[in-house]
């Protein structure tokens, strides 16, 4: 195989070879008739002058003698003189020695002799003592113009050139003079006039009536005695409750008056009781039990008693701060009331006249746990946000984005420095919802579920607690309790019972309903154990 591969090789090589030799032998060829036949122009030429400057009459004669001269030189070859002849005879022209220099390769050598002597004897002949001297005569009349050819065959269309290159663009000119105001056209033609319209029918002239005759002067009239008073119309329906306006902003706190005199010292009281400053006073409800007061409960009061005889302005602390918004005061500031409890109400709270502290009370709350929230550290404690749902329960502390809707502040603070989540309705679909997951509580033990929630607006679906039960998934869900519509501009309480025999989660949800006027909202969650109570 690789003896027939190399010989196909050098086949090959030789092919290429023997191609290569053969297009540059016919170069050659081609090159020196090329060059050839432009020096037999230039000659040919050279003896058409030569010939032209003798004269012709003479010129027959000097061809004759030489012709004789070369029939009877022994200086040159036969073939050669034999050649000369056959050109200066008369019935042999250029033309016929040129088509035997076209069919024989060794004449072109030859005829190049002939033509070079042939032109040698005419210089001889023409220039020497013997023969005419050849002049250039008289020039000649122009000719008469001869007739114009036919017009030429139409050469064939070149091919289309390459289109050049863009030219850079110039400079843009100078903007013009505004331009004048042309004159006024000439006014429109006047629009043709409407037909008139149809003209009525006359109405029918009624009969002119008869003159009446002037009466006499009536006699004036006893002036009548005043009516009896009318019935007294009926009670109106009573109009519809306004919706409630949305609570302004907290204004800035004033400047600080300045310090009023020091007043007269008042007259001398009772000696009263000497009491320990410190003294620590109990709440009724904790003198029987230190179990504390059960988380949710409502309307708790603390009165501060005073046995000192004092008199004046009755201030409160907890905990050496201020008293949390939703505490209420009495009239006389002797009493406070916590409407519901709450885990963060724990503490000690002290009341004081005129700046001296008269008694403190301790107030210890119970069935704090795990699953209590109220928001107010900006997130959601141990409780997570679903994870089927189809968007989030948001935090916020002022009102919602959206107007007509949702709170105006929480509920445990109830200012703007509070925190609640909400749903935002804005956006979204018609019955998506956003859940709320507690952690896992154990089963066979009856818990209550307290919250505030806040449901206000036109547009307001429904607000959904339930319990998902271990290693179910959320769509198999029991439903507890539901609340639907607008529920009023305000906090409300809900409470629920947990129930179940094995361990469960708790869910709360939030839907979407057909409009932005849809903002539900969810408050200190609180889970205590035992059945809820009224």
């Amino acid at each position: 195989m690789e003896i027939k591969s190399l010989s196909r090789t050098i086949l090959v090589c030789l092919t290429t070879l023997y191609t290569a030799i053969f297009i540059i032998l016919s170069l050659w060829q081609y090159y020196k008739t090329y060059t050839l036949k432009h020096e037999y122009l230039y000659e040919s030429e050279k003896l058409r002058a030569l010939e032209a400057r003798c004269d012709s009459e003479d010129t027959m004669s000097e061809t004759k003698e030489m012709i004789d001269f070369l029939k009877n030189t022994k200086h040159l070859p036969n073939n050669v003189v034999k050649e000369i002849l056959e050109v200066l005879e008369p019935e042999n022209r250029v033309g016929k020695v040129l088509h035997k220099r076209q069919t024989s390769s060794s004449l072109h050598a030859m005829f190049q002799q002939l033509l070079t002597m042939q032109e040698s004897i005419l210089e001889q002949h023409c220039t020497s003592g013997n023969g005419t001297i050849c002049s250039r005569g008289i020039k000649g009349q122009p000719g008469e113009k001869g007739t114009k050819g036919p017009q030429g065959l139409s050469g064939e269309k070149g091919n289309q050139g390459i289109q050049g290159d863009k030219g850079v663009s110039g400079p843009p000119g100078l903007k013009g003079d505004l331009g004048y105001q042309g004159p006024l056209g000439p006014p429109g033609d006047k629009g043709q006039r409407g037909l008139p319209g149809l003209r009525g029918d006359p109405g029918i002239k009624g009969d002119r009536g008869l003159k009446g005759e002037i009466g006499d002067p009536g006699i004036i009239g006893l002036k009548g005695e005043p009516g009896s008073q009318g019935l007294k119309g009926s009670k109106g329906d009573k109009g519809l409750n306004g919706l409630p306006g949305v609570t302004g902003a907290k204004g800035f706190q004033g400047q600080l008056g300045e310090k009023g005199q020091k007043g007269d010292q008042g007259p001398k009281g009772p000696d009263g009781k000497v009491l320990d400053q410190d003294c620590v006073c109990k709440l009724k409800q904790q003198s029987k039990s230190d179990q504390g007061i059960q988380v949710g409960s409502k309307n708790i009061i603390i009165d501060c008693k005073n046995s000192t005889g004092l008199f004046g302005l009755v201030t409160w602390m907890k905990d050496s701060s201020s008293l949390d918004p939703r505490v209420k005061l009495s009239s006389d500031k002797h009493q406070l009331t916590i409407p519901d409890v709450l885990p963060y109400d724990q503490g000690n709270y002290t009341c004081f006249i005129n700046g001296r502290k008269i008694a403190t009370y301790e107030l210890k709350v119970k069935g704090i746990t795990q699953y209590n929230c109220d928001f107010e550290a900006g997130d959601t404690c141990l409780w997570k946000q679903g994870s089927s749902d189809n968007f989030d329960w948001l935090s916020q502390r002022t009102g919602t984005i959206s107007t007509g809707t949702g709170p105006s502040h929480d509920h445990t603070i109830g200012n703007y420095q509070g925190t609640y989540l909400y749903i935002e309705t804005s956006s979204h679909t018609r019955n998506e919802y956003a859940e709320l997951v507690s952690p896992l509580m154990t089963g066979n033990q009856d818990r209550c579920l307290s919250l505030w929630y806040h449901m206000f607006g036109t547009d307001i679906d429904k607000l959904e607690i339930g319990i998902i039960h271990k290693n179910q998934t959320p769509t198999n869900y029991l439903v507890l309790q539901v609340l639907s519509g607008d529920q009023g501009f305000q906090w409300n309480r809900m409470n629920v019972t947990l129930s179940s025999s094995s361990d469960f989660e708790v869910t709360i949800r939030g839907y979407k309903g057909k409009g932005y006027h849809g903002d539900i909202a969810i408050d200190d969650i609180i889970v205590y154990d035992g059945k809820c109570q009224n």
